[in-house]
């Protein structure tokens, strides 16, 4: 009570939507799932029919992907080590509230949290660092201290998904990197290691598997066009039919439990909808429950719904069944505050604007206050392989509350608009991307904002794109805020502080530090910073292994040694997602005020 409007938006519990953020018993009575409530990222339990979410233990880091054991009396889940992103495996047993770490004294072991439980419930696969990248391994289902016990199959430089058990327990289906951002859906024998692998290349790309029910298929997104299609592929031949193909990007493919049809989603513009594919006739149905972003759509285990986490703009993200027969969708969760349900949110729309080298169309989305007051800001997105779309969003609607014009740019490497654009910045960081982010300014002005009282922010590669704003276009920004970024191709190839993974892509995809250095180092903000007119903001977390903090202390240091405006806070005990309750609201709260003080708006 008695908060600001940002941070009673900041506080909001949401439903995770990475990985995997729920599972449904064997029973198909009860629902565990990854909520923020209750200070960070926490597992709850939720009778489904009815009755109240319950938080599982007491643990205070961020927790994620809950998975039953196949009897139903035990829960697994993955917990970081405060942001560190080096995950324990837990086990919780459900009557007795005993909580298990199967990975103890492993500070450095860094699995993804999205492990698998093996149909027999008796090994857990994963994927986990190992030597100069990842791999795919397996540990018996009991504690095993420092890791001993875990066997690694299959070597990796970048894995795009944690590993699925296929229905009999002897394979494994993992989506991993090949080249840039080409991926492949390797199939492994679980005792041997050996190997078959569906697509990793330009012409042929692949991931996202899932297991057909009877273990003779793999549905998968790829294909060798442009927008990603829905394929399967007939393991004992190695046959591909691709079952949906369109202009929009379609990913995320689901077996329903008889292996008639598939549930999936699809990419349109502002919106990521969910669609129905009965196998047997070829009918599509549209499944969407209304204008928003869908995520992880699963069968309920008779088939009769589909699970699926859903995100509107005025709504956060909540659990939903769906009926593919048609009829409304009933929301499981309720993650909205009572003090925010009459508030007016605003939903965004799609638009397109010229970027600054008129070589390119810009896709973005475009929010407008009811009472604008001439200031704006762009948001960046970060990844870069991701997009801002039509879903709750925190700082949006703080910034279009307060009378603040809203435009995200989904630049050149955003995905959801295609292979081609995604890989439009491929080797070429920083040049084509920021004039995008730039033309996001000039579209400003053209729906009458003041030139003079436009900022920009964004986290992770937002947060280097907002330097490269700064440093590139110095005259256009009133004000910048950079959150968990990182100022240096050169430095972020060479920090061992950066996970090994992701100097990998670096190097595949922003290029060689020998052969490219000149190119990389004058893109590069950190060897431009004589250039920053605009007060700047930078935020970041003390564990960060993506965007380590050491060079926000360095810029801030020599910003203000040039008589700068920069503000800076490392936040202790955090990694590249603040999501401690507290910290995440100060970060939103700071990032709010720095831009509508130097916007010239008070109060």
């Amino acid at each position: 009570m008695g908060r600001t409007f940002i941070e009673r938006l900041a506080a909001a519990p949401s439903v995770g939507t990475d990985y995997r953020p729920y599972a449904v018993s064997p029973d198909g009575r009860t629902v565990a799932f990854q909520w923020y409530r209750d200070g960070d990222w926490q597992i709850f339990l939720m009778d489904l029919g009815g009755g109240e979410p319950v938080r599982v233990g007491d643990l205070d880091d961020p927790c994620w992907c809950p998975q039953f054991s196949p009897d139903g009396r035990t829960l697994y889940f993955a917990k970081d080590d405060r942001g560190s992103e080096c995950f324990d495996f837990y086990r919780y047993d459900i009557a007795s509230g005993a909580l298990e770490n199967l990975l103890p004294d492993t500070p450095d072991f860094s699995p993804l949290p999205d492990f698998h439980l093996s149909p027999d419930g008796g090994r857990i696969a994963m994927t986990a660092s190992h030597g100069a990248g990842y791999s795919v391994a397996v540990m018996p289902d009991e504690v095993s201290p420092g890791g001993f016990a875990v066997r690694h199959l299959s070597d990796h430089p970048y894995t795009e998904s944690s590993p699925r058990w296929s229905p009999d327990g002897s394979r494994l289906a993992v989506a991993a990197g090949t080249r840039g951002q080409d991926t492949a859906v390797f199939v492994i024998d679980a005792k041997t290691g050996a190997r078959s692998v569906v697509g990793g290349s330009d012409a042929f790309f692949a991931g996202q598997p899932d297991w057909a029910p009877d273990g003779s298929r793999i549905a998968f997104s790829g294909g060798t066009g442009d927008h990603p299609a829905i394929g399967i592929c007939e393991l004992a031949g190695g046959a591909v039919t691709w079952v949906w193909e369109g202009a929009e990007d379609a990913h995320d493919p689901v077996w329903a439990p008889d292996g008639g049809s598939l549930a999936f989603l699809v990419d349109h513009e502002a919106d990521t909808g969910l669609a129905h594919l009965d196998l047997r006739s070829g009918a599509v149905r549209e499944l969407s429950i209304g204008a928003g972003n869908h995520y992880q759509p699963s069968f309920m285990r008779d088939g009769s719904t589909v699970l699926v986490v859903f995100s509107r703009p005025d709504r956060p993200s909540d659990l939903y069944l769906v009926a593919p027969g048609g009829g409304d969708a009933t929301r499981i969760t309720d993650s909205l505050p009572a003090q925010l349900e009459d508030h007016d949110f605003q939903s965004a729309v799609a638009v397109r604007f010229t970027s600054r080298d008129h070589l390119a169309e810009v896709p973005g989305l475009f929010v407008a206050p009811d009472e604008p007051n001439g200031a704006g800001v762009v948001i960046v997105h970060g990844g870069p392989t991701w997009h801002h779309s039509n879903e709750w969003d925190v700082l949006r609607q703080a910034f279009v509350a307060a009378g603040v014009t809203v435009v995200h740019p989904n630049y050149r490497g955003s995905d959801g608009h295609g292979r081609r654009w995604q890989l439009a910045n491929r080797f070429l960081m920083g040049q084509g991307e920021a004039l995008d982010v730039a033309a996001a300014h000039d579209f400003l002005v053209q729906q009458g904002c003041d030139p003079g009282r436009i900022a920009v922010t964004g986290r992770s590669w937002g947060g280097f794109l907002t330097m490269a704003m700064v440093t590139q276009f110095p005259e256009l920004w009133a004000a910048g805020v950079a959150g968990v970024p990182f100022f240096d191709f050169i430095d972020s190839q060479l920090d061992p502080a950066v996970r090994e993974d992701l100097r990998w892509w670096d190097r595949e995809n922003s290029g060689d530090i020998v052969k490219d250095r000149a190119k990389l180092e004058y893109y590069s903000p950190i060897n431009h910073l004589e250039d920053v007119q605009a007060p700047l903001l930078l935020l970041g977390g003390e564990l960060d292994p993506r965007c380590p903090p050491r060079q926000i202390r360095e810029v801030a240091e020599k910003l203000r040694a040039r008589g700068k405006v920069c503000e800076h806070l490392v936040y202790a005990d955090e990694g590249h997602e603040i999501s401690g309750l507290e910290n995440r609201i100060d970060y939103d709260v700071r990032t709010v005020e720095f831009i509508l003080k130097h916007t010239g708006i008070r109060g």
